[in-house]
Formats: structure tokens, C-alpha cells, sequence
């Protein structure tokens, strides 16, 4: 009961997201993708978000979220693990810009928190 309460709210969440706050769809997705769920991002939301690094307005929402969740610390462990799932799958699949902006941010990824 408590977690179909748990993910009852997590989709009204979600659709405040996209309603009310605006969240872009490619930005929720990444979301999605890097949430506190105790299972990983399925592969068909990996490869939207790495077809949307192609376009250079998205690819700057999905690594700022990215940026964001991997420096998160505590009880949001699995946003650390995850934005570095994500990253791993963008470097062979998304845009050759990932792998320039890693090596950019390639300490914040060395002292990313682990709890």
C-alpha cells in the first residue's frame, strides 16, 4: 500500500513539474533518470536524453541537471550513481560535447560525494 501510495505521488509530482513549473520535458527526463528510484534509468529514457544532446539548447538543461545531481550528498546517493550512469551512456552515445564538458568538469566528477 505505501508504495502505491509513494508512486502515487511521485506522478503528481511529475505533472506539477510539467504543468505548473514548466519543467521541460528533456529536463524532467533526466530527472527521471537520476531519481532516488532503487532501479536504474530504462534504456529508451538514456537514449532520448542522448539524442537530445544534439540539440545545444537541451544539452545545456540535461548537464546542468546532471552537474546537480551529481553533486548531491547523503540519502540522495542514487542521484550521484545515476548522473554517473547517464554520463557513462552520453559519452558513447550522446553528443561529442559531453566528452569535452568532462574533461572540463573532470574534478568535480574525482571528488563527486559518495556516502
Amino acid at each position: 500500500m505505501k508504495k502505491v501510495i509513494g508512486q502515487t505521488v511521485r506522478d503528481l509530482k511529475r505533472e506539477v513539474n510539467k504543468k505548473v513549473l514548466k519543467v521541460p520535458g528533456i529536463e524532467q527526463k533526466v530527472l527521471d533518470a537520476t531519481s532516488n528510484e532503487p532501479w536504474g534509468p530504462h534504456g529508451s529514457l538514456l537514449a532520448d536524453i542522448a539524442m537530445a544532446t544534439r540539440n545545444y539548447h537541451e544539452y545545456q538543461m540535461i548537464m546542468a541537471v546532471i552537474w546537480k545531481r551529481i553533486n548531491d550528498t547523503g540519502k540522495n546517493w542514487r542521484h550521484v550513481y545515476k548522473g554517473l550512469t547517464v554520463l557513462e551512456y552520453l559519452v558513447a552515445h550522446g553528443s561529442e560535447r559531453v566528452i569535452d564538458e568532462i574533461r572540463e568538469h573532470s574534478h568535480q566528477i574525482s571528488v563527486a560525494p559518495v556516502s
